[in-house]
Protein backbone atom coordinates (compact mmCIF):
# COMPACT_ATOMS: atom_id res chain seq x y z
CA UNK A 1 0.00 0.00 0.00
CA UNK A 2 3.01 2.24 -0.26
CA UNK A 3 1.59 5.53 -2.10
CA UNK A 4 4.87 7.95 -3.10
CA UNK A 5 3.38 11.41 -1.93
CA UNK A 6 5.30 15.28 -3.05
CA UNK A 7 5.81 16.70 0.56
CA UNK A 8 6.11 20.42 -1.26
CA UNK A 9 4.76 22.96 0.96
CA UNK A 10 3.91 20.51 3.94
CA UNK A 11 5.71 22.16 6.51
CA UNK A 12 7.44 20.10 9.79
CA UNK A 13 5.66 21.90 12.51
CA UNK A 14 6.94 19.41 15.28
CA UNK A 15 10.53 20.21 13.89
CA UNK A 16 9.50 24.27 13.89
CA UNK A 17 8.69 24.42 17.73
CA UNK A 18 12.00 22.17 18.79
CA UNK A 19 13.78 24.80 17.12
CA UNK A 20 11.33 27.80 18.59
CA UNK A 21 11.40 25.77 22.09
CA UNK A 22 15.56 25.78 22.22
CA UNK A 23 15.77 29.82 21.19
CA UNK A 24 13.44 30.39 24.10
CA UNK A 25 15.75 28.63 25.83
CA UNK A 26 18.84 30.38 25.31
CA UNK A 27 17.24 33.58 25.72
CA UNK A 28 16.08 33.01 29.65
CA UNK A 29 19.23 31.17 29.99
CA UNK A 30 21.08 33.97 28.23
CA UNK A 31 18.94 35.91 31.20
CA UNK A 32 19.79 33.69 34.33
CA UNK A 33 23.65 34.67 33.29
CA UNK A 34 22.98 38.11 32.49
CA UNK A 35 21.38 38.88 35.96
CA UNK A 36 23.68 36.81 37.67
CA UNK A 37 26.38 39.21 36.40
CA UNK A 38 24.41 42.06 37.16
CA UNK A 39 24.43 44.60 40.16
CA UNK A 40 20.64 43.45 41.01
CA UNK A 41 20.86 42.25 44.81
CA UNK A 42 19.84 38.73 45.09
CA UNK A 43 17.94 38.96 47.63
CA UNK A 44 15.76 42.22 46.18
CA UNK A 45 14.49 40.30 43.39
CA UNK A 46 18.10 38.92 41.31
CA UNK A 47 17.21 35.04 42.85
CA UNK A 48 13.69 35.25 41.97
CA UNK A 49 14.61 36.42 38.35
CA UNK A 50 17.10 33.73 38.18
CA UNK A 51 14.70 31.06 38.94
CA UNK A 52 11.68 32.29 36.96
CA UNK A 53 14.60 32.38 34.06
CA UNK A 54 15.66 28.53 34.91
CA UNK A 55 12.29 27.58 35.06
CA UNK A 56 11.30 28.51 31.64
CA UNK A 57 14.03 27.33 30.06
CA UNK A 58 13.72 23.79 31.62
CA UNK A 59 10.01 24.19 30.36
CA UNK A 60 11.19 24.81 26.93
CA UNK A 61 13.82 22.01 26.82
CA UNK A 62 11.55 20.02 27.96
CA UNK A 63 9.23 20.84 25.17
CA UNK A 64 12.07 20.41 22.95
CA UNK A 65 12.92 17.01 24.05
CA UNK A 66 9.21 15.59 23.77
CA UNK A 67 8.99 17.02 20.22
CA UNK A 68 11.90 15.45 19.01
CA UNK A 69 9.71 11.88 18.36
CA UNK A 70 7.27 13.66 17.00
CA UNK A 71 9.21 15.63 14.16
CA UNK A 72 11.17 12.27 13.29
CA UNK A 73 7.45 10.52 13.00
CA UNK A 74 6.74 12.93 11.05
CA UNK A 75 9.45 12.06 8.66
CA UNK A 76 8.96 8.98 9.08
CA UNK A 77 5.45 9.34 7.12
CA UNK A 78 6.33 12.20 4.82
CA UNK A 79 9.94 12.88 3.86
CA UNK A 80 10.64 9.26 3.57
CA UNK A 81 7.41 9.58 1.01
CA UNK A 82 6.12 6.03 1.92
CA UNK A 83 2.82 6.63 3.59
CA UNK A 84 0.11 3.80 3.67
CA UNK A 85 -2.49 5.62 2.00
CA UNK A 86 -2.87 8.97 0.60
CA UNK A 87 -6.45 10.22 0.36
CA UNK A 88 -7.36 13.81 -1.15
CA UNK A 89 -10.79 15.33 -1.04
CA UNK A 90 -13.10 17.50 -3.48
CA UNK A 91 -14.56 20.58 -1.65
CA UNK A 92 -17.88 18.22 -0.86
CA UNK A 93 -15.93 15.47 1.03
CA UNK A 94 -14.38 18.28 2.82
CA UNK A 95 -17.49 20.34 4.36
CA UNK A 96 -19.05 16.86 4.86
CA UNK A 97 -16.05 16.12 7.16
CA UNK A 98 -15.79 18.84 8.71
CA UNK A 99 -19.61 18.80 9.78
CA UNK A 100 -19.54 15.33 11.07
CA UNK A 101 -15.85 16.10 12.83
CA UNK A 102 -17.74 19.39 14.91
CA UNK A 103 -20.89 17.17 15.87
CA UNK A 104 -18.52 14.23 16.96
CA UNK A 105 -16.09 16.72 19.22
CA UNK A 106 -19.07 18.39 20.57
CA UNK A 107 -20.85 15.10 21.59
CA UNK A 108 -17.52 13.88 23.11
CA UNK A 109 -17.10 17.54 24.63
CA UNK A 110 -20.64 17.72 26.45
CA UNK A 111 -20.09 13.97 27.93
CA UNK A 112 -16.58 15.02 29.24
CA UNK A 113 -18.98 18.35 30.53
CA UNK A 114 -20.96 16.64 32.38
CA UNK A 115 -18.94 14.25 33.75
CA UNK A 116 -16.70 16.62 35.36
CA UNK A 117 -18.92 19.50 36.12
CA UNK A 118 -20.90 16.54 38.58
CA UNK A 119 -17.94 15.61 40.27
CA UNK A 120 -17.11 19.75 40.53
CA UNK A 121 -20.97 20.36 42.24
CA UNK A 122 -20.23 16.91 44.32
CA UNK A 123 -16.72 18.69 45.93
CA UNK A 124 -18.71 22.18 46.31
CA UNK A 125 -21.26 20.69 48.42
CA UNK A 126 -18.41 18.80 50.38
CA UNK A 127 -16.92 22.03 50.95
CA UNK A 128 -20.37 23.48 51.60
CA UNK A 129 -21.14 21.65 54.02
CA UNK A 130 -17.28 21.21 55.62
CA UNK A 131 -16.44 25.12 55.68
CA UNK A 132 -19.89 26.65 55.57
CA UNK A 133 -18.32 29.38 53.22
CA UNK A 134 -19.89 30.64 49.96
CA UNK A 135 -16.81 31.38 47.92
CA UNK A 136 -16.76 27.79 46.99
CA UNK A 137 -19.95 28.05 45.51
CA UNK A 138 -18.62 31.23 43.57
CA UNK A 139 -15.29 28.88 42.42
CA UNK A 140 -17.14 25.58 41.40
CA UNK A 141 -19.39 27.96 39.39
CA UNK A 142 -16.79 30.00 37.65
CA UNK A 143 -14.63 26.34 37.05
CA UNK A 144 -17.78 25.41 35.48
CA UNK A 145 -18.50 27.93 33.37
CA UNK A 146 -14.70 28.00 31.72
CA UNK A 147 -15.08 24.56 31.14
CA UNK A 148 -18.22 25.13 29.53
CA UNK A 149 -16.78 27.49 26.96
CA UNK A 150 -13.70 25.74 26.38
CA UNK A 151 -15.51 22.56 25.70
CA UNK A 152 -17.73 24.43 22.89
CA UNK A 153 -15.27 26.85 22.08
CA UNK A 154 -12.06 24.07 21.20
CA UNK A 155 -14.77 22.28 18.23
CA UNK A 156 -15.64 25.53 16.63
CA UNK A 157 -11.51 26.43 16.43
CA UNK A 158 -10.58 22.98 15.51
CA UNK A 159 -13.43 23.29 12.42
CA UNK A 160 -11.94 26.84 11.48
CA UNK A 161 -8.53 24.88 11.12
CA UNK A 162 -10.01 22.53 8.90
CA UNK A 163 -11.26 24.95 6.82
CA UNK A 164 -7.98 26.66 6.18
CA UNK A 165 -5.93 23.28 5.83
CA UNK A 166 -4.99 21.12 3.24
CA UNK A 167 -8.17 18.53 1.95
CA UNK A 168 -6.08 15.72 2.05
CA UNK A 169 -4.57 12.92 4.64
CA UNK A 170 -1.78 10.90 4.42
CA UNK A 171 -1.85 7.65 7.12
CA UNK A 172 0.95 5.88 8.25
CA UNK A 173 1.55 2.92 10.51
CA UNK A 174 2.77 5.29 13.36
CA UNK A 175 1.41 8.65 12.49
CA UNK A 176 -0.95 10.40 10.41
CA UNK A 177 -1.21 13.96 8.56
CA UNK A 178 -5.25 14.99 8.15
CA UNK A 179 -5.88 18.74 6.78
CA UNK A 180 -2.37 20.53 7.69
CA UNK A 181 -2.92 19.00 11.27
CA UNK A 182 0.01 16.20 12.23
CA UNK A 183 -0.79 13.38 14.91
CA UNK A 184 1.69 10.14 16.15
CA UNK A 185 0.22 7.35 18.69
CA UNK A 186 3.62 6.03 19.35
CA UNK A 187 6.08 7.62 21.92
CA UNK A 188 5.68 8.64 25.17
CA UNK A 189 3.89 5.47 26.40
CA UNK A 190 1.01 5.79 23.51
CA UNK A 191 -0.11 3.21 21.56
CA UNK A 192 -2.80 1.85 20.07
CA UNK A 193 -6.34 0.63 21.57
CA UNK A 194 -8.82 0.39 18.54
CA UNK A 195 -9.15 1.42 14.60
CA UNK A 196 -12.55 1.33 13.06
CA UNK A 197 -14.85 3.50 10.32
CA UNK A 198 -17.94 4.72 11.43
CA UNK A 199 -20.27 4.81 8.44
CA UNK A 200 -23.55 6.53 10.25
CA UNK A 201 -22.57 10.31 9.06
CA UNK A 202 -22.75 11.71 5.43
CA UNK A 203 -18.84 10.71 4.95
CA UNK A 204 -17.67 7.49 6.21
CA UNK A 205 -14.93 8.65 9.10
CA UNK A 206 -11.77 6.71 10.14
CA UNK A 207 -11.24 6.72 13.62
CA UNK A 208 -7.63 5.79 14.98
CA UNK A 209 -8.23 5.69 18.89
CA UNK A 210 -4.80 5.96 21.07
CA UNK A 211 -4.03 6.05 24.77
CA UNK A 212 -0.92 8.11 26.74
CA UNK A 213 -0.57 8.27 30.04
CA UNK A 214 -0.63 11.47 31.83
CA UNK A 215 -0.51 12.37 35.97
CA UNK A 216 -4.11 11.35 36.24
CA UNK A 217 -3.57 7.97 34.12
CA UNK A 218 -4.37 7.14 30.66
CA UNK A 219 -5.66 9.35 28.33
CA UNK A 220 -7.56 8.66 25.43
CA UNK A 221 -7.41 10.68 21.82
CA UNK A 222 -9.00 9.81 18.76
CA UNK A 223 -7.99 10.98 15.36
CA UNK A 224 -10.48 11.68 12.87
CA UNK A 225 -10.34 11.00 8.89
CA UNK A 226 -12.19 10.89 6.32
CA UNK A 227 -12.61 7.87 4.13
CA UNK A 228 -13.63 8.64 0.07
CA UNK A 229 -16.37 6.52 -1.03
CA UNK A 230 -14.13 5.63 -3.95
CA UNK A 231 -11.25 4.73 -0.96
CA UNK A 232 -13.66 2.27 0.91
CA UNK A 233 -11.83 -0.78 0.11
CA UNK A 234 -8.46 0.73 0.65
CA UNK A 235 -9.58 1.88 4.26
CA UNK A 236 -11.13 -1.38 5.19
CA UNK A 237 -7.50 -2.60 4.04
CA UNK A 238 -5.54 0.01 6.05
CA UNK A 239 -8.00 -0.67 9.19
CA UNK A 240 -6.41 -4.52 9.16
CA UNK A 241 -2.81 -3.23 8.72
CA UNK A 242 -3.15 -1.22 11.55
CA UNK A 243 -4.95 -3.45 13.63
CA UNK A 244 -2.20 -5.87 13.75
CA UNK A 245 -0.48 -3.71 15.34
CA UNK A 246 -3.15 -3.70 18.31
CA UNK A 247 -2.91 -7.27 18.20
CA UNK A 248 0.32 -7.66 18.72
Amino acid sequence: METPITTKNIVNKPRRVIRTAFVIALVFIAGAIMIGYSNIDGMKGGFAIIAFCIFFALTALVTAMVFISRARAFDELLIKMKPLVRWTYDQEEWDAFIKEDLKERLVVNKSTLKYVSGIALVVMLFLLLIYRDIFFLWLIAGLILLLTIVAFTAPVLQSAALKKGRHEAIIGETAAYVGGSFQTWTGLGAHLTAVDIFTEGEIPILHIVFEFPTLQGFQQEIIRIPVPVRMAKQANELVGLLQLRIDH
